[in-house]
């Protein structure tokens, strides 16, 4: 039986989390009979000081799925923490006795899915440093909009293409073979012209929301 670990790296708080769906998406993708399933939620790992107990599940997984949003094109900073002191583990540890595979699934808040491409190679460098096995990425593209409207007919084939790459981790997990797979490109179909209108009036409405005009939108500060 293999040991299996899910990283949910969503820095929210509280409300609805694109990450936790789609953790718990692929998670319905394993055969648990044959599988070995455990979720690290960062923020609570750090907050309840549940770290040292989530490394050790880390370095005796067989394989691990580190799911987050793109913050600034890259990874989170609770996540980099996290990732940091984890190298700092299996220093001190000593290296991962097996090879252990790793994945990540990123989705950012741009249409364009290959914008997360930068994030993967941090991720596949952090790999590096534990001498950790990277496999490839699922990148999403139109993340807060996939979770909003993840049920309507038009998301029918994005929600089928994450199924599919989930289906293909899930797989690649259960089997000893490390042939190359590339990183799989996952969009939402629909036109971006929409997309950046309706993105521009979820800011403006945020905005007013904090107290702010549509002109402090566009305020340059630091220039």
């Amino acid at each position: 039986m293999k040991n299996v670990v899910l990283i949910n790296a969503s820095p929210k708080i509280s409300g609805p989390s694109l990450s936790n769906y789609l953790v718990t998406l692929l998670a319905n993708q394993f055969d648990l009979a044959s599988i070995c399933l455990s979720v690290i939620n960062i923020r609570q790992s750090i907050t309840k000081r549940l770290t040292l107990d989530d490394f050790t599940k880390l370095k005796e997984a067989d394989a691990v799925v580190i799911v987050f949003p793109l913050y600034f094109y890259c990874t989170p900073g609770i996540l980099m923490r996290f990732l940091e002191d984890y190298q700092r583990f299996i220093m001190e540890q000593g290296s991962l006795s097996n090879q252990t595979k790793v994945y990540t699934i990123i989705n950012c808040g741009f249409p364009e899915p290959e914008r997360n491409r930068e994030a993967v190679r941090v991720i596949a460098s952090f790999c590096k440093h534990v001498k950790a096995h990277f496999r490839f990425g699922v990148l999403i593209g139109g993340g807060g909009m996939l979770l909003e409207t993840k049920n309507a007919g038009f998301m029918k084939k994005t929600i089928q293409a994450l199924h599919n790459s989930f289906l293909t981790i899930a797989n690649d997990i259960q089997n000893n073979e490390f042939e190359t797979i590339e990183n799989i490109d996952i969009s939402v179909k629909f036109p971006k012209i929409l997309f950046r209108f309706i993105g521009g009036l979820n800011w403006i409405s945020l905005a007013r929301k904090n107290g702010l005009k549509k002109k402090d939108l566009y305020r340059q500060p630091y220039r």
